[in-house]
């Protein structure tokens, strides 16, 4: 059976049902009982248990804002929680419940809820090129939202909202599933890159087999598909995401390392994983032609790839001196504004490469 977790919204702006509510002390239930009262909401009360029948949970959390009626240390001491139509109160719906401050944190990302809710994720495309030849071996998806008006939602202001708001299970889900539609939608040759967030995944089993099954029904070869480690920072469990590539690798699927040399955790995970591909930190990359540490730290990583039979990705480039310099210290692969931005259709790529013509 499928996570439930990644599958769900917490917040739905259209769901009711019965809205309970409770507090640590009974100060708090009075405070509670004072302003549903001045709302005029019906509710009914046991102990320090108050329940207001066919409630919407975000019309409640609207209210609240709008009347100011709790102070910080009052909204992070009252809890609530939607129970569905039948729903009764167990551990598994008790599971569910948050502050009021964490509600209203997640009013504050209804946007991306929105755009979760109508699954309104999409993938633009930027395309990674040979560094022996400079042709277009494939392309990395990346995740874009789509709000009603038709505006973008991008990934920073995406992946922000997640994490503070606990949607991350949510939106890495739809972020892989969206490159794969996205990807067979546009025609998208050669390999894909697409991003995952280890951190968002309980059990590969689980929280993997919908993405790896979509995969299947969309008619893609594993040899084209890397799935790329993002926020490598942030991994500290590193036998868990150990168990999650095994079962990538096991499904025949490649793995990348993102920003491979931002920071020692990621160079420990180079030589306790032993990805496919490292994708080098594009603040790295840039200035690297004129920078004489950059260009230290570029060449070991380069010689440690080479030891674990790594391939090498220079994300990041900007300028043709740049280029130059990647790849006449080793690069494999390339990825950067020099060739192309990022486009829901896969664009050309119009740069002259006089490098390659000295390679000799």
């Amino acid at each position: 059976m499928a996570c439930a977790r990644c599958q769900t919204v917490p917040l739905s702006v259209s769901a009711r049902g019965t809205l309970l509510l409770t507090g640590a002390v009974r100060e708090l239930i009075d405070i509670l009982i004072r302003f549903l009262e001045v709302e005029k909401l019906e509710f009914e009360v046991a102990g320090l248990e108050v329940r207001v029948p066919d409630a919407n949970l975000f019309e409640f959390l609207q209210r609240v804002r709008i009347a100011n009626a709790f102070n910080t240390l009052e909204r992070r001491g009252i809890a609530a929680l939607l129970l569905e139509p039948g729903e009764v109160l167990n551990f598994h719906a008790f599971t569910r419940a948050r502050t009021l401050e964490q509600w209203l944190g997640l009013v504050d990302a209804s946007g991306l809820i929105d755009i979760l809710e109508a699954k309104r994720f999409i993938s633009w495309f930027q395309p990674i090129l040979s560094a022996s030849n400079g042709t277009v071996i494939g392309y990395e998806a990346l995740l874009r939202g789509q709000r009603p008006d038709g505006s973008l939602m991008f990934p920073g202001e995406i992946f922000t909202l997640a994490n503070e708001n606990d949607l991350l299970f949510q939106v890495d889900r739809q972020a892989r599933e969206s490159a794969l539609h996205c990807a067979a939608a546009a025609g998208i040759s050669g390999q894909l890159f697409i991003n995952f967030v280890p951190t968002a995944i309980y059990d590969p089993v689980h929280c993997l087999q919908s993405t790896v099954g979509w995969a299947r029904k969309l008619g893609f070869d594993p040899g084209r598909l890397i799935f790329e480690v993002v926020e490598t920072e942030q991994v500290g469990d590193f036998e868990h995401l150990k168990h999650i590539l095994d079962f990538y690798r096991q499904a025949g699927y490649r793995i990348a390392l993102d920003d491979v040399g931002s920071g020692y955790a990621s160079l420990n995970l180079l030589a306790t994983l032993k990805p496919d591909i490292i994708k080098i930190d594009m603040e790295i990359v840039r200035g690297i032609d004129t920078d004489q540490h950059r260009q230290a730290i570029f060449r070991a990583l380069v010689d440690m790839a080479r030891e674990f039979g790594i391939e090498v990705l220079a994300e990041g480039i900007e300028t043709a001196d740049e280029l130059a310099y990647v790849v006449s210290e080793g690069a494999d692969l390339l990825q950067g504004y020099l060739f192309a931005r990022p486009a829901a259709q896969p664009t050309e790529v119009c740069v002259e490469f006089p490098v390659w013509l000295n390679s000799d």
